[in-house]
């Protein structure tokens, strides 16, 4: 009874530990598939191009620079109401008024009279004055700059985005080619091993081979590398991690 539990203990681990790697290694495949159809049609590069340009600590003080003009042009705008003053004022008099009177004593008549003035003034320098048309233009012309600026700083930002995106694809490319070529070599110097082993090769033979694998092992770690070092500075480019945009690949 306590031999079947034993056995019985050693085949549930022996099932996990089969399908542990198998879904390790689906997700592999999954992940592979969905950068080979992302690379395909280029699907996500218009959002990698986006995140960048809003990520941008460029373009961000370039669109400042376009709202610190425009706050200007404004500022300019409303500067003639600096020049503009109320003018208030209030008179009070007595006017004495003749009549005729047979009564000398009520010969003269006394009237009492206010009056109120009120008006808006102007000063200006006759420069300010014709200036102002000038002022206008120099505003206005410094709007456009920074805007000018801020699409230039959009264009280079997109054209970066294209360089790390295409840097990224060809050491996708190139480390899959590795790959492939890594296993070949590993099953040929298994091979070679059971034939040197069965006198079928020499040593020397053998030892080329072992060479090939070799070198096919380094060639793949330097192209992971390779794809990693994009990949990282990508990511750290648009601001985005490339990885969680592979989700909406269709």
């Amino acid at each position: 009874m306590f031999r079947n539990k034993k056995y019985g203990f050693i085949f549930i681990i022996w099932i996990i530990a089969t399908i542990v790697p198998w879904q390790s290694n689906s997700q592999k495949i999954s992940t592979d598939s969905l950068l080979t159809k992302a690379f395909t049609n280029d699907q996500l590069l218009p959002q990698l191009i986006t995140a960048a340009q809003k990520y941008s600590p460029e373009i961000k003080r370039l669109s400042s620079g376009v709202d610190f003009a425009t706050a200007n042009q404004k500022i300019s705008k409303n500067a003639i109401f600096d020049r503009l003053s109320m003018l208030a004022s209030y008179q009070y008099g007595t006017n004495y008024a003749s009549v005729n009177e047979t009564n000398s004593l009520n010969r003269f008549t006394t009237v009492q009279t206010g009056f109120y003035n009120l008006g808006v003034g102007l000063q200006l320098p006759m420069s300010q004055i014709l200036n102002r048309k000038h002022f206008a233009k120099a505003t206005k012309s410094q709007i456009e700059m920074a805007n000018y600026e801020k699409e230039s700083s959009n264009l280079y930002v997109k054209q970066r985005v294209i360089e790390y995106y295409q840097d990224l694809k060809l050491a996708h490319k190139l480390m899959l080619i590795s790959s492939n070529n890594r296993q070949a070599a590993q099953v040929n110097y298994k091979m070679a091993e059971r034939d040197f082993l069965q006198g079928q090769i020499t040593l020397e033979q053998n030892a080329r081979i072992l060479d090939i694998y070799n070198k096919s092992k380094i060639e793949f770690e330097t192209y992971l590398n390779k794809f990693q070092t994009s990949l990282m500075e990508l990511d750290a480019y648009t601001g985005i991690s490339f990885a969680s945009l592979l989700n909406q690949v269709k």
